[in-house]
């Protein structure tokens, strides 16, 4: 069975995506997220968006990266909607980018070895992946500062970019995103639960850490880190019994309230009937998350409160 989980997360985004995904199923229920201060977006059609580019971009390695783009130009920070350590396609993204194409220029992208970008194979560890998106998002000139949104392992993903090019960066979204600290957490729980939890080479390659290493990172950025409340039921992990089952989402959880100190303008929004696979399931709470970011960002510089540097 873990074998089987193993590779789900290798053709989906993250450790659990899949069991997850299976056991909550997809919904579309509407959010029912009260945001202070911050002006409701009317629902956007899930459409083609107008002022669609897209185009592949040689790379200093010598490899074409495909990027598209959409929403007008004129618009200030540029949204990119990451894919998490290389796995998957920019098409995860498109009901969510059909929405935020109506008040941002946002893009997605092709990793190395998927969809419409060259296919280069083997693995492809996360510092390798966050130096193709530079390459990639200065290549393709997109304006910056970046609001940068990942989910699950995507935001490890993000967060690596932003220690590695800070200036890039001018806000982030998190969608259910996975930690940094996950694997040895849960094995603290059950070392059954992910066999490569003390895989030296699999936590290097995905960004996570070694059992007692500690998050540092802090970025006093607009941020929203958005999480399921869709729990997955005890099912969804074979082996385990229900007070671990109840631990493990615990951890979760945790794990997300974490992510929402880690910036003084951060904000934790749960999303009802949403479970791990937002982006499917609820596209117009990102959307809508990216706005708030974006809104945010306007009123921290305007009153000069947002300088991290």
């Amino acid at each position: 069975m873990r074998d089987q989980t193993k590779l789900a997360l290798s053709a989906a985004i993250a450790v659990r995506t899949l069991t997850l995904v299976a056991a909550v199923g997809f919904s579309f229920f509407d959010v029912v997220t009260a945001v202070q201060g911050s002006e409701r977006l009317q629902e956007v059609p899930a459409t083609a968006p107008s002022n669609v580019l897209g185009q592949s971009i040689l790379l200093p390695n010598g490899h074409k990266m495909f990027v598209e783009c959409s929403g007008g130009e004129h618009y200030g920070p540029t949204v990119i909607l990451a894919t998490g350590r290389g796995l998957g396609s920019y098409e995860a993204w498109a009901l969510v980018q059909s929405r935020v194409a109506s008040f941002a220029r946002v893009c997605s992208y092709d990793p190395l070895g998927y969809g419409k970008s060259d296919p280069v194979g083997g693995d492809h560890p996360i510092d390798e992946v966050v130096g193709n998106m530079h390459d990639l998002f200065h290549g393709a000139h997109l304006k910056e500062p970046y609001i940068l949104v990942g989910a699950s392992l995507g935001g490890v993903l993000i967060r690596r970019y932003e220690q590695q090019y800070p200036s890039d960066v001018a806000g982030f979204v998190f969608v259910d995103s996975a930690h940094e600290e996950m694997e040895w957490r849960d094995a603290r729980i059950s070392t059954t639960f992910d066999a490569s939890w003390n895989d030296a080479k699999y936590l290097r390659n995905n960004g996570l850490f070694a059992p007692n290493q500690s998050l540092a990172w802090r970025d006093d950025v607009p941020m929203i880190v958005l999480e399921r409340t869709d729990l997955p039921p005890c099912a969804a992990f074979p082996g385990l019994n229900q007070s671990q089952c109840e631990a493990i989402n615990q951890v979760w959880h945790d794990l997300q309230v974490d992510l929402s100190r880690r910036s003084k303008y951060a904000e934790l929004r749960p999303i009802a009937g949403s479970g791990h696979a937002m982006q499917q399931q609820k596209p117009e709470a990102i959307a809508q998350a990216i706005h708030d970011v974006l809104d945010r960002l306007k009123a921290t510089r305007a009153d000069g409160s947002a300088s991290r540097r």
